[in-house]
């Protein structure tokens, strides 16, 4: 038996096979430098010159950097703007020694609920947290202490990651990285605020997380404002639009999924004609789609996951709806295609980066995650990556101090990463422009478009 082998036997060991409880948190899952076997021994130790750090006093773009007409009473001068600097840390600890009888470097990763709609998203981002921590030890000096992993399963219930986010602080972590679930990274976040460990967000689109203003945390994903002001101006500017509906899924992520749209679509003068909801998972929604054939829109905005999205997409199209349809970054998932067939032609919708993109960097870790997992990496692993491998170069620059190492990755304001560069704003969110995708003869297509980078920004 393959080192290897062993090692992937011992990680499913370690996951329970009912859901968890709070008082039965997920084991900790270890990698030790032995599991590095899968691993290539070359060096993909992100280059100094693919961070870019702020300045003190830097002022930063105002509300996620969109266009001026769809900020918030964007007619009126406000006496002051909020998140355009970043929120110091103040406190003390930075002077602190290391911790006695230091014997790894521990980085800790929250997992989504293992029956929740995002736990396949979450092992895709287990796997690429998995993989930087790998290549880290693989590159590790001799006689440096190994990057060692702390991962708990997600709790189903409120508060249930606040409790985990506790164990991951006693258990000596130097940051954690996670979740996708909006609830569960507001929960953690307040407790990351009290038990002073910088938090990385891989994956959660909520406007409001990064806006609580609390000086440890880093989201390395665009939230929901990049993506929908982006689809607003599309659909009213370019397609000149008028009527409006929306379809969303009624929970928390459908709720916030269209927060932010409606009022972009209310400020550019097409305030929307419908909204509607749907339980995730239904197979059926006749009185939805009367409603909506019956305000006659000429856009659809869709906000749920794909596969309820490429059903109903399909009874849209049956019921005589001709409305143009858009979406979000979930429409990228083979899932809507598969259920909206002929239905998805012309769809419109964003997402965060063209995986089909020659970048070297990006490449360069397709190669070695197929190598190491089997099949292809998606945007949740490949943020995931990043993010890990932003704390790792944290941990090696600051030493395993927690207050320096926020320090590190809370002053970033770009970071070139495999799935391009970053650019963070006042709050410590990714702000760089997303994409726009097409289904064209049953497949996605790009629109072409320059890559961003800091010079592009500062232009």
């Amino acid at each position: 038996m393959s080192i290897h082998r062993f090692f992937l036997m011992v990680v499913v060991a370690a996951a329970p096979v009912g859901a968890s409880t709070v008082d039965a948190p997920r084991p900790e899952v270890r990698m030790l430098p032995a599991a590095t076997a899968a691993v290539q021994s070359t060096d993909t130790r992100p280059a100094p010159d693919r961070f870019v750090y702020g300045t003190p006093d830097e002022q930063y773009p105002y509300y996620a950097g969109v266009p001026q007409e769809l900020w918030p009473y964007h007619a009126v001068e406000p006496y002051a703007k909020f998140f355009v600097a970043r929120m110091p840390f103040r406190g003390p600890g930075r002077d602190y020694p290391p911790p006695p009888d230091l014997k790894s470097l521990k980085i800790g990763l929250l997992d989504s609920p293992r029956y929740s709609p995002n736990w396949d998203r979450s092992m895709r981002q287990r796997e690429g947290v998995i993989l930087a921590i790998e290549e880290a030890n693989q590159g590790r000096r001799p006689g440096g202490l190994p990057f060692e992993l702390v991962e708990y399963e997600g709790i189903a219930q409120w508060g249930g990651a606040g409790n985990l986010t506790v164990d991951l602080a006693d258990q000596g972590v130097l940051g954690f990285l996670g979740t996708i679930d909006g609830a569960e990274a507001h929960v953690a976040l307040r407790v990351v605020l009290k038990e002073e460990v910088v938090m990385l967000n891989t994956s959660d689109p909520d406007p409001t997380l990064t806006e609580t203003s609390i000086p440890w945390l880093l989201r390395v994903l665009p939230d929901h404002r990049i993506e929908e002001a982006r689809l607003a101006g599309l659909i009213v500017r370019q397609y000149g639009c008028k009527r409006i509906a929306i379809l969303r899924s009624g929970d928390r992520f459908g709720r916030l999924g269209v927060h932010t749209f409606m009022g972009f679509c209310r400020r550019l003068g097409c305030p929307a004609v419908q909204e509607l909801l749907f339980k995730p998972g239904i197979a059926d929604i006749p009185h939805q789609i009367a409603a909506i054939k019956d305000a006659q829109p000429d856009a659809v905005f869709f906000v749920g996951e794909p596969d309820d999205i490429g059903r109903f997409a399909k009874e849209f199209r049956r019921a005589g709806i001709r409305a143009r349809f858009f979406g979000t970054d979930l429409l990228m998932e083979k899932r809507f295609l598969q259920e909206a067939g002929d239905a998805a032609e012309g769809t419109i919708f964003t997402s965060f980066f063209d995986p089909d993109r020659a970048d070297p960097l990006w490449t360069g870790f397709v190669a070695r995650y197929q190598r190491r997992w089997g099949h292809a990496p998606d945007d949740y692993a490949a943020y995931a990556y990043d993010a890990a491998q932003i704390l790792i170069h944290a941990i090696e620059v600051a030493g395993p101090n927690r207050w320096r190492i926020r320090d590190e990755v809370c002053n970033l304001d770009y970071y070139q990463g495999v799935t391009g560069w970053m650019r963070f704003d006042g709050t410590g969110s990714n702000i760089a422009p997303v994409r726009l995708v097409r289904i064209e003869h049953g497949r996605p297509v790009f629109e072409p478009e320059p890559e961003f980078s800091p010079a592009v920004a500062r232009r």
